[in-house]
C-alpha cells in the first residue's frame, strides 16, 4: 500500500522524516534536499492517480557527491524505502554495485554488465558508491554512460540510480553527457560532520543498534572520537560505526562471561569499560571503492 492510500498527515511526516534520515546529525541539509525531491514526484504520481496523461514523467535518479563515511548509504537506505512507501518503486531495496563491476573491456561487455546490474534491480535501486571512477579511463567512461542512458531510458518506470562519489570527476561525468545528466535531476551534496556531531552520530547509531549508553559512557565515546577525527582527517563518520562496532564486541563479553541470566538493561547497556581507548585500525580501502553499507 502506498502512503498516498493512507492519511495525509502521515505521509506527510513520513516525507519529512525521509526515512529515518533527518534524524541524524549533520544530515538535516541533506534530508531537506531529498524531501523536496520527493514532494515533486509524489505530486505527479497524486495527478496520475487524477487521470491525468502524463508523457513526460519525472526522473527518480539521484547524485550524491561527498567524501566516504558522509552518510550517502544510509541515505540511498532511506530514499529506497520512502519511494517503495509511496508507491515510486515496487520494492524498497537497494543494490550496491562497484563502478568497476559494470565497466567492461568492451562496448559489448560493458553493455552486458551494465543490463545485468540494472535488471537485478529492477523495482528498486542501484546504487554505484564510487561512480566518479569511471572518468578516470581514456573514454572518460562514456561507454558505460551511453549504456546507463539506454537502460534507464528503458526500465525508469520501476528503477532508480544513484550516482555516489566525488564532486568533482561525477560533475565532469555528467557534464559530458547532456542526455545522462537529464536523468538526474538532482545532485545531493554530503559535506560531512563535524568534531561535535561524531558523539551525536555514535549514540544514535548505538540507539539503533538496542543499546544504552551510560552517561560516563557516552563522554568517553565523545573524547575517544574526537582524538580519532583529528588524527584521520574530518566528517567521516565511519569512525563512529568502527567504534560501535569495537564497543559492542567488548559489551558482548563482558555479559556473556558474567552469571545468567541477567536483566535486559544490563544486556543493552554500554558502559565506559566497553569503550576502547582509540579506534583500531581498519584494512578497508579509505575512499569508496568498496561497496558497503557502512553508515
Amino acid at each position: 500500500m502506498t502512503a498516498s492510500n493512507g492519511a495525509p498527515g502521515l505521509a506527510e511526516d513520513r516525507e519529512q522524516d525521509m526515512g529515518g534520515l533527518a534524524g541524524l546529525p549533520g544530515l538535516e541539509t541533506v534530508a531537506g534536499q531529498l524531501g523536496e525531491r520527493i514532494a515533486v514526484l509524489r505530486a505527479e504520481q497524486a495527478r496520475r492517480q487524477a487521470g491525468l496523461a502524463i508523457t513526460r514523467p519525472a526522473w527518480k535518479n539521484l547524485v550524491f557527491t561527498g567524501g566516504p563515511g558522509t552518510g550517502k548509504s544510509r541515505a540511498a537506505r532511506a530514499v529506497a524505502r520512502v519511494y517503495a512507501e509511496f508507491g515510486l518503486l515496487s520494492s524498497g531495496h537497494v543494490d550496491e554495485v562497484a563502478a568497476a563491476s559494470v565497466a567492461g573491456a568492451t562496448l559489448r561487455e560493458t553493455g552486458v554488465l551494465v543490463g545485468e546490474t540494472v535488471r537485478r534491480a529492477a523495482g528498486g535501486i542501484v546504487m554505484i558508491p564510487d561512480a566518479h571512477a569511471w572518468y578516470r579511463p581514456p573514454d572518460r567512461g562514456q561507454q558505460v554512460l551511453r549504456r546507463l542512458y539506454q537502460e534507464l531510458t528503458e526500465w525508469r518506470d520501476d528503477l532508480a540510480v544513484i550516482l555516489a562519489g566525488q564532486a568533482g570527476p561525477l560533475r565532469g561525468l555528467l557534464r559530458a553527457s547532456p542526455p545522462l545528466a537529464a536523468r538526474f535531476p538532482a545532485v545531493i551534496d554530503f559535506p560531512g560532520y563535524t568534531a561535535g556531531q561524531f558523539a551525536a552520530i555514535f549514540a544514535t547509531l548505538a540507539g539503533e543498534a538496542g543499546f544504552t549508553l551510560t552517561p560516563d559512557a557516552a563522554s568517553k565515546a565523545a573524547a575517544v572520537l574526537a582524538q580519532a577525527d583529528g588524527d584521520h582527517g574530518p566528517g567521516n563518520a565511519r569512525l563512529a560505526v568502527r567504534l560501535l562496532d569495537q564497543a559492542t564486541a567488548s559489551q558482548a563479553r563482558r555479559v556473556t562471561i558474567a552469571p545468567q541470566p541477567q536483566d535486559p538493561a544490563t544486556l543493552s547497556t554500554i558502559d565506559a569499560a566497553d569503550i576502547p581507548r582509540h579506534i583500531h585500525p581498519d584494512d578497508r580501502p579509505a575512499d569508496d571503492q568498496w561497496p558497503g553499507q557502512y553508515l
